[in-house]
């Protein structure tokens, strides 16, 4: 067998077998795989730790004939402030849900897998949810599902079309700046950015419309959001 080498953060787990688990990973790399964890339900395991959920980790790997399977796992960054959190754990979850279900294996993606860990660094010195509306945004474009930047010019009034999604933007809502911004600035720029309360609402609103309208259904995380 051959082995390779990768650093990604875990945005899924499931149990299989008697004690092993089947992770899916987002990789510096090679994008979201998916690796088969050995033994990582046994108490005795030395790997289990570093491939918990939200971990960044270097992963080693082995490639037979199916998917890899993990020999070593090293954790680069836990975030325990984000997982002893209500609040942030559910944020983070609605962060990797995103990830997960928004891309498709194997397509390396470097600049959305440093938006990831430029969020949940900053995420966890500075917790504000612009930073999650500016996350939204950023996948939103680097997917190619929509750029707030370059609009496409409505066919109707406040409607654009785009191949993948028909976006609806309210004229009367969230100016298109602020999202641009969103998309466009660095994260330390987006870090210092002040918004108020009636802005925010609608930022959520209105980034919450596009991602469902992508995905064609809701996220889970958001089920959980409202109850907070």
């Amino acid at each position: 067998m051959r082995g390779f080498r990768v650093e990604g953060i875990i945005l899924k787990r499931r149990n299989f077998g008697e004690a092993d688990r089947i992770l899916t990973v987002f990789t510096l790399q090679r994008g979201k795989i998916s690796v088969l964890a050995k033994g990582v339900r046994r108490i005795t395991s030395r790997r289990a730790g570093s491939v918990e959920l939200l971990n960044r980790s270097i992963l080693y790997l082995h490639v037979g004939k199916g998917m890899p399977i993990l020999t070593e796992a090293q954790s680069l960054d836990t975030y325990s402030k984000l997982k002893n959190d209500l609040t942030l754990s559910t944020y983070s979850f609605h962060i990797i849900e995103l990830v997960d279900k928004l891309t498709a294996e194997n397509q390396e993606n470097r600049i959305l897998y440093e938006h990831l860990v430029e969020v949940f660094k900053r995420l966890e010195r500075n917790p504000r949810q612009i930073l999650i509306r500016a996350f939204e945004a950023k996948i939103l474009a680097n997917l190619g599902f929509i750029s707030f930047k370059n609009p496409p010019q409505s066919n109707v009034a406040g409607t654009f079309d785009v191949p993948q999604v028909s976006i609806q933007i309210h004229p009367k809502g969230v100016h298109i700046k602020l999202l641009e911004e969103l998309e466009i600035l660095s994260w330390d720029e987006i870090e210092k950015m002040k918004i108020n309360q009636k802005e925010a609402i609608e930022l959520e609103r209105v980034l919450r419309y596009h991602v469902e309208r992508v995905l064609e259904s809701s996220l889970k995380s958001r089920t959980f959001l409202r109850k907070l």
